[in-house]
């Protein structure tokens, strides 16, 4: 490839393969030359909205195959993609965007959301223009979809001007996350960064151009936005897309499209085995399995490791564009029960001690990543960036692991307040600085507890105000009013101080 940049990956392989399956969504079947035009006449769009390069673009949408459009239109003019939990609350939304200033936003799925979203959006003053894709669009939107279908006249070669000034080291993806202190940040990803990682991850696990992955994971996050979506546009693979994950849903959809390659998080895996109807399904499609972003358990590793040749268990975070570590395709097939495999040559990993010297094998230490998928930084936060990125380009995780005489990693904890729900990295700290907000609340704490299906839960313990009324319901409905679902709390005690039993 000339340069590492998605946007010139994506025209090289609509070049090769004009009339391949790129993406397959709710019977609609496009092909990489169709994707190719889209995103063509969006980037046009775009360029005569004004939107320069460094700039953002802010978007807000399901596991749809406009996420993708939009995410390489974006970076076809020099943009970086900021997305948006669906799930995220107007506090949310107004809080994220105030941090990265997008130019543009673009609200994609059902009417009531852009409803609801439209007040919040309208009232940014750095947000220059909004795109729907619903019908009626809000007054005073764009719509979407003739923007994809029809490009605006005399920008082409502009356009083509804008290419030339495009450079691996743009930032291509800006994901939200909580670091090491738990405080809302976005890391900056390059298309180096990004680019980097898919292919050793294409190279070592395999991925091939007539692959069927299903994608169902959320987009703005790097499961969904790298290792997926990028795993497919670097291989030539087709992406088989399903708005929301649903377990039976799932498991039809890998039959009917004969899928060979399944990535999801624990919980994915564990709501799947539990169905009744899983047994019916054939899955004998499945050449590969993936499971990473949380903890898995035994039995769901083994049950997940029968159901194809290859069962990948993988290390990775945002700040490394996806998964540094995988187990091999020549590893023994019980490696996957005791380790996420061992680092790509393309990069380093380390285990540290608490003053960053490296441990011996199978001494527990703080897991350190350094290479080309490290990310920029955090953005305009060089106070985090400094704190996560040392001068030698090491990277803290906060993850807390041991490596043995061979390389290979095995995740032990965490040294960050967080835990995981679901795949969603969750932040206690988060949780408590939004309850204090709450009138009647004095003091409170977010602690993570087990949970069968979602791998960990939150537990709040909250200390009322003198004289106050407060309840676990009042409470319950607070975290709703501000707090996306998979950071509500699902145990609630009110206590008379922090270290008392619930009352």
């Amino acid at each position: 490839m000339e340069a590492r940049h998605l946007s010139r990956a994506l025209a090289a392989i609509a070049g090769k393969h004009p009339h391949k399956e790129a993406i397959v969504f709710e019977g609609r079947r496009t092909s990489w030359a169709e994707l190719e035009a889209q995103v063509e006449n969006l980037a046009r769009w775009l360029l005569a909205l004004g939107v320069e390069q460094g700039e953002r673009v802010g978007i807000m949408c399901q596991t749809r195959p406009e996420y993708i459009v939009v995410y390489l239109a974006a970076a076809r003019v020099g943009a970086a993609l900021v997305g948006f939990n669906v799930h995220y609350t107007a506090r949310e939304v107004r809080e994220l965007a105030a941090l990265t200033r997008p130019a543009v936003m673009v609200v994609q799925g059902k009417l009531g959301m852009a409803k609801q979203l439209a007040p919040v959006i309208e009232d940014m003053p750095f947000v220059r223009h909004r795109i729907a894709g619903c019908d009626p669009v809000p007054w005073g939107w764009r719509s979407l979809e003739p923007m994809l279908m029809n490009p605006p006249p005399g920008r082409a070669a502009r356009l083509s001007a804008r290419a030339q000034l495009l450079e691996e080291e743009d930032p291509a993806l800006l994901v939200f996350t909580g670091g090491l202190t738990g405080v809302p940040k976005a890391a900056v990803l390059t298309h180096k960064n990004i680019i980097a990682n898919i292919e050793a991850q294409n190279r070592h696990l395999g991925w091939r151009f007539d692959d069927r992955v299903l994608l169902h994971l959320p987009m703005n996050h790097v499961s969904g936005a790298t290792l997926i979506t990028v795993g497919a546009l670097l291989s030539g693979a087709t992406l088989v897309m399903l708005e929301r994950f649903h377990p039976e849903q799932t498991l039809r959809l890998v039959e009917q499209e004969r899928v060979t390659i399944l990535g999801q998080v624990p919980t994915m895996w564990i709501m799947e085995f539990l169905s009744p109807e899983f047994d019916s399904y054939d899955l004998s499609s499945l050449r590969m399995v993936i499971v990473s972003g949380a903890a898995t358990p035994r039995d769901v590793m083994a049950r997940m490791a029968a159901l194809a040749p290859y069962a990948v268990h993988g290390y990775g975070l945002t700040e490394s564009s996806g998964m540094v570590t995988y187990v091999r395709p020549d590893d023994p097939k019980d490696e996957v029960f005791r380790s996420a495999g061992r680092a790509a040559p393309e990069f380093e990993l380390r285990v540290v001690d608490g003053a960053r010297k490296p441990v011996g094998p199978g001494q527990e230490g703080e897991i350190e990543v350094r290479g080309p998928c490290v990310m920029a930084g955090y953005f305009e936060n060089p106070v985090e960036t400094a704190a996560a990125l040392d001068e030698e380009g090491w990277l803290r995780t906060g993850d807390l692991g041991r490596l043995d005489e061979r390389g290979y990693l095995q995740v032990t904890g965490r040294s960050k307040r967080m835990y995981i729900s679901g795949g969603y990295n969750v932040y206690p700290l988060e949780v408590e600085q939004y309850l204090r907000t709450h009138p009647d609340i004095l003091q409170v704490r977010c602690e993570p507890a087990p949970h069968r299906i979602m791998g960990e839960t939150g537990r709040v313990f909250v200390v009322p105000r003198p004289a106050s009324n407060l309840n676990s319901q009042d409470v319950r409905a607070y975290c709703k009013a501000g707090l996306a679902r998979y950071k509500h709390p699902a145990y609630i005690h009110i206590v008379d101080e922090l270290n008392a039993s619930p009352r």
